[in-house]
């Protein structure tokens, strides 16, 4: 069977190890030390981001429904040139 590495859009055309879907070289690559523990934080990271983003959806639909207008101009600032 030969290597399923597709990194960088280039596959691989060297035989896989035995029992493995990739050659010595690409398994190097594909299990490294602590590349779980950085996928399970970059999870963590990303449902953080979603949790905020949701909370800040929730305030929009209240302030809609409360009669806010996003629409109208809120600020009056004269910005000088330089």
């Amino acid at each position: 069977m030969k290597c399923q590495w597709i990194g960088n859009g280039e596959g691989c055309t060297h035989e896989a190890l035995a029992g493995h879907s990739y050659c010595a070289e690409h398994y190097a690559v594909v299990y490294q030390t602590g590349t779980v523990v950085r996928r399970k934080k970059d999870a963590r990271r990303a449902a953080a981001v979603w949790d905020i983003e949701s909370a800040l959806n929730e305030a929009v639909e209240e302030l809609i429904e409360e009669g806010y207008d996003f629409g109208e101009e809120r600020w009056a600032v004269e910005v000088e040139e330089p």
